[in-house]
């Protein structure tokens, strides 16, 4: 759960300038389809409610505080070997392996603690709880968090024992993707707010 003190340095930075800011760097780093679907993204977070950061590596999202989304570019072409061990990492945990090359981007998204349902008061479709189990990261001990070998996690009614901090990593989302992920960041929104009643 993010500190009260971070909450505080979020309000003084959730304002025009540092989205400003964030549709810049989205500008610099993507083009063609890439660009036009992120920045398709970045409105409906702006108008979703969420509040926004530009930490020292990604531009973050939040909602009621807690982390729900960041962007990473692809700022550079990764070398040849470091492409081969990202890509065993990647396969040897199951996940699917995308070559990740300059003018990409990966939306990491879910990052809170809480697991997806479908709540009695929000219908969810099957095509969507679908993408969501078909989508899960799975952790290949990268380093980025304090829980090697990965999270035990429930993706509607589907236990996944190895999930990644950051649930879904989608590189180079398409039209077809992006509905479905604004479904998700719909569901998370009602998800966390009910956390936030117990």
């Amino acid at each position: 759960m993010t500190k009260q003190k971070d909450l505080i340095t979020m309000s003084k930075q959730n304002n025009a300038d540092v989205f400003a800011k964030i549709e810049e760097e989205t500008r610099t780093y993507l083009k063609g389809d890439n660009l036009r679907i992120a920045m398709d993204l970045l409105a409906y977070l702006r108008e979703s409610g969420r509040t926004w950061i530009m930490s020292k590596y990604h531009p973050e999202f939040y909602y009621m505080g807690e982390l729900s989304c960041l962007i990473a570019y692809a700022k550079t072409d990764y070398d040849e070997a470091t492409l081969a061990k990202i890509r065993q990492q990647i396969e040897e945990a199951g996940n699917r392996y995308v070559y990740y090359p300059s003018s990409s981007w990966n939306l990491c998204c879910w990052q809170h603690d809480d697991d997806i349902y479908e709540p009695d008061d929000f219908p969810v479709d099957e095509s969507l709880k679908d993408f969501a189990r078909e989508n899960v990261w799975k952790c290949i001990s990268c380093g980025g968090c304090d829980v090697p070998g990965g999270r035990r996690r429930t993706v509607f009614g589907k236990v996944f024992d190895n999930a990644c901090c950051n649930m879904f990593q989608l590189v180079n989302p398409d039209d077809e993707m992006l509905v479905h992920i604004k479904a998700l960041m719909e569901l998370e929104k009602h998800i966390i707010a009910d956390s936030k009643k117990k």
